[in-house]
């Protein structure tokens, strides 16, 4: 395969970093084979505009779902659109036959997202899912020492994850405040489950209560709506191998920007990562060792390597995007399932419902089921 054409959906924030991602890929991974972006549909004829401005004449622009999905040469569907519209999008990318590489999550509802895993395994159908996070280079040093035993039988974890961008009570409403797929468990909550699980091991248990602490925000004619999708979200689970945590996501914390921690021990040792040294793992690797912990450097030494950056330059956030396009288009390439697949992305929505039936019933906890 010497190219891969690809059609992005959705050119706001998160579309608009694909697109930047799609174009650096060729310099940043050299060995893989050609990306271009063939075409873009957006939700306004403005964002049309904008998108063809930016990335120039030779990239199809189109509010029309269909113009496309019909596009011959395209080969992979990079949905960035809203998450109510996961579904919608990712369905019919699926039955036209497309690759599917998914924004987070999977879809808005638990429903919806088992009817696009059954509708791309009937298909046979590859799809992956854009849990950036994963490909955080301290986060992957991370995932290589617990399953070389660095924690030994894992008993406890903690993981954060706090932004300010709610805080400010004016702020127009976007559908990330109201509608299907909006409030903080399913923004920021859907990250934290999944290194959980990526990390550490499957969830059997939730227990999450959710506040909205902001209940009007202004609407497009600059009058105020009633709102009530969740600002905080607290989770309290159990994994498949005994260990118990929390999680605590929230867009009110003040000063905080993409402040993610990740704390977690067993009956060998302890492991810490922080947003604020992106760059390195805190980790105690013996049970008997002192107290205190030793730095491991990992800047931006990924797997697979980047040329750009180089290993020995600091990571960012732009860095794990294109690392996790790459990882999708990588495993397409050459045939291989990727990961994380649409079943990952399944599996966090399975636990966000499940964290929506405890919070709606005051906390109680709800063990997961899954069919064999």
């Amino acid at each position: 395969m010497s190219e891969i054409s690809v059609g992005l959906i959705g050119y706001g924030g998160i579309g608009r970093m694909h697109a930047l991602c799609l174009r650096m890929l060729p310099l940043v991974y050299p060995d893989l084979p050609a990306v271009r972006i063939a075409a873009i549909q957006t939700a306004s004829q403005n964002s049309a505009e904008r998108a063809q401005r930016e990335l120039g004449p030779g990239v199809l622009t189109t509010t029309a779902l269909d113009e496309l999905l019909s596009h011959p040469g395209i080969q992979v569907v990079d949905c960035c659109a809203p998450t109510g519209d996961h579904a919608y999008v990712a369905q019919a990318v699926i039955a036209a036959g497309k690759a599917l590489f998914c924004e987070k999550p999977l879809a808005a509802t638990l429903a919806e997202s088992q009817k696009i895993v059954a509708l791309a395994t009937e298909r046979r159908i590859a799809g992956g899912m854009n849990f950036h996070f994963r490909q955080i280079p301290a986060l992957q040093e991370a995932k290589r020492l617990i399953e070389a035993g660095l924690l030994g039988n894992v008993i406890g974890f903690h993981l954060r994850y706090y932004r300010a961008s709610n805080i400010k009570r004016d702020r127009p409403i976007t559908w990330r405040f109201a509608g299907p797929g909006s409030g903080v468990l399913v923004d920021l909550g859907s990250h934290m489950l999944d290194l959980a699980s990526h990390l550490l091991g499957q969830t059997t248990w939730i227990a999450a209560r959710m506040r909205n602490l902001v209940d009007t925000r202004l609407g497009p004619d600059g009058q105020p709506i009633s709102i009530d999708s969740d600002d905080v979200a607290w989770m309290q689970l159990g994994l498949a191998n005994g260990a118990i945590g929390s999680i605590a996501v929230s867009k009110l914390v003040p000063g905080a920007a993409d402040d993610i921690r990740i704390e977690a021990y067993g009956t060998h040792g302890s492991l810490v990562y922080d947003a604020q040294d992106p760059n390195g793992l805190q980790v105690v690797d013996s049970a008997e060792a002192l107290p205190g912990s030793r730095r491991i450097g990992t800047l931006s030494r990924t797997r697979p390597a980047a040329s750009l950056p180089g290993g020995e330059m600091p990571t960012g956030t732009v860095a794990w995007h294109a690392a996790s396009l790459r990882a999708f288009l990588g495993a397409y390439a050459e045939g291989r399932d990727p990961s994380p697949s649409l079943a990952d992305g399944l599996e966090v929505d399975r636990v966000i419902a499940a964290a929506r039936q405890s919070a709606e019933t005051g906390g109680v906890p709800v063990t997961l089921i899954r069919k064999t």
